[in-house]
């Protein structure tokens, strides 16, 4: 059984994560030990992968409470995961059309600053042009 689970500082060593935060990522229930007799942290074998999954969805900007619903949903079985994984499409859908109506709005900023920009004489643009 031992062989199977690796102390949390060779969690951190194989995976790059520092020990602090893997405490925080069993805290937050993202990942989970075991405690050996010593009283060690000791994880299974398997959490390597999923850790390498957390830091690659951390990469991507995603907050580490839609990580943990991820999982979650992950863990569910049939119907309940299929609810909670048409809920959370939604939110993301939802999340999407918002940030490109911002996407929108700054692109619109954007072409009026830049007809200003043109609108300028010749020789006030050339004197403010070095940080555009």
């Amino acid at each position: 059984m031992t062989r199977d689970l690796i102390r949390i500082g060779d969690l951190s060593r194989v995976t790059g994560v520092p020990i602090a935060t893997l405490r925080y990522y069993e805290s937050e229930g993202l990942i989970e030990c075991v405690r050996a007799h010593s009283k060690y942290r000791m994880f299974p074998q398997s959490t390597v992968d999923i850790v390498h999954r957390i830091v690659h969805l951390k990469s991507l900007k995603i907050p580490l409470g839609e990580i943990r619903r991820i999982f979650i949903t992950a863990r569910q079985s049939g119907d309940e995961a299929s609810e909670a994984t048409r809920e959370h499409y939604l939110e993301l859908k939802q999340r999407l059309a918002h940030i490109l109506e911002r996407k929108r709005v700054w692109e619109e900023q954007e072409r009026k600053v830049r007809l200003l920009l043109e609108a300028l004489p010749a020789e006030e643009a050339a004197e403010g042009d070095e940080g555009v």
